[in-house]
């Protein structure tokens, strides 16, 4: 017989009565402050005393099965990604039903025959390392890529050449909300990474992550030989995003604190480094506040164009050009819709802007002008979400 709620003897963490935090000078008691290290042994007691209570419960329920078959019946589908043209190939992602993970497909035509490119299925016993990020080199003879481990956000970063595949030597460790973004050249890749960090790194680390720094690491080094590209030594809790420019020709660089939709945007002339990249970059502070969101879209030369909340909760697209960087010289492209929401734009074919509205609680996308802000055409789209789109400038 079942026993009822009020039979039921939940278990009762110890109370730390002498654990007080001070928050402005505001006494705040924690008592249970020990809860937050899951691998202490008094939480992993809590947790095994509460699955004995609930565990019970659970497999005596009578629909247990039943849901459970017909959750099952119901995610057993094929599912693909968009596919993207990378050089001569074409790649996407594609899951037979119940795989753990995606796999990464490659096709030399698009009627071509596919074959698997990287299955991460096959990196574990239990299916649990998952493909987190991809970044191909400008010739698309190389791809960064990244591998988590039991839905971590600590990643590893690997490089491949396309060709064969062949697995290169390059490891880069200690990365976690990274950018990958190659320089044109093919020579290294951008990206972000902490200090050494003490205890778990398995995804049940509970502690905040400080000092995140921008690297650039040349492909064929040791990642100790990587290159520190940004630092915010006055500001440990700032986290930063480079991306190369459509160009090639500027690095932009994104710094964000905390989850609001604001950024800084400072960018680095790459041609105008002598050197190359060999240390800290001379970074031009463009927009150097958190007044509001920048995403970077594309550039023609010195003019960028930018989708941005600035005076716009619905987003709009603006060009500023480096040369007359004053905000009083900034161009509205394309004004904040009257009701629609902005999601997201990207630059395609070299001269054209693809917008994605938010209109009713459907997606929409339509066509502009790159030049001159002008709107073109919708593109015809059933009711409902986009989940995947690919194009580039070029």
């Amino acid at each position: 017989m079942e026993k009822s709620a009020m039979e039921q003897q939940y278990p009762e963490p110890e109370m730390d009565l002498s654990r007080v935090d001070d928050y402005h000078g505001v006494k705040v008691p924690d008592p249970y402050v020990w809860l937050e290290d899951p691998n202490s042994e008094p939480t992993k007691a809590f947790v095994e005393a509460q699955n004995q209570l609930t565990m019970p419960f659970l497999e005596s329920c009578r629909v247990r099965k039943r849901l459970q078959e017909r959750m099952t019946e119901l995610f057993d589908f094929p599912k693909y990604s968009c596919p993207c043209r990378k050089g001569k190939r074409y790649f996407y992602f594609h899951n037979s039903g119940l795989q753990n993970q995606h796999v990464l497909y490659v096709q030399d035509s698009l009627d071509g025959d596919a074959q698997v490119f990287l299955d991460p299925n096959k990196m574990s016993e239990d299916g649990t390392v998952a493909l987190k990020m991809l970044a191909f080199s400008e010739d698309n003879e190389y791809l960064a890529y990244g591998l988590s481990k039991s839905g971590s956000d600590w990643v590893t970063i690997k490089i491949l050449k396309v060709e064969g595949p062949e697995d290169l030597p390059d490891i880069l460790e200690n990365v976690k909300f990274s950018c990958l973004s190659w320089t044109h050249d093919g020579k290294g890749i951008f990206y972000n990474r902490y200090p050494d960090q003490e205890g778990s790194m398995d995804g049940t680390d509970t502690a905040s992550n400080i000092n995140q720094k921008l690297y650039y690491h040349v492909l064929g080094t040791s990642q100790s030989e990587d290159i520190l590209c940004a630092e915010f030594l006055d500001n440990p809790k700032w986290k930063s995003a480079a991306q190369v420019s459509d160009d090639g020709c500027y690095v932009l660089l994104s710094i964000r604190e905390g989850c609001q939709p604001k950024n800084r945007m400072w960018y680095c002339d790459l041609h105008q480094l002598p050197n190359g990249i060999s240390g800290l970059l001379p970074w031009v502070k463009l927009i150097d506040n958190f007044d509001a969101e920048y995403s970077y879209l594309t550039n023609e030369g010195p003019v960028f164009s930018f989708r941005t909340n600035l005076d716009a909760p619905r987003h709009r697209v603006i060009n500023i050009n480096l040369e007359q960087p004053a905000m009083s010289q900034w161009k509205e492209l394309i004004a904040q819709h009257q009701k629609d929401v902005l999601d997201w734009a990207t630059c395609v074919n070299d001269k054209f802007l693809v917008l994605n509205y938010l209109k009713d609680v459907k997606d929409t996308l339509q066509l502009y002008n790159l030049a001159t802000g002008a709107f073109l055409k919708d593109l015809p789209l059933d009711v409902g979400s986009i989940s995947g789109y690919s194009g580039r400038k070029k």
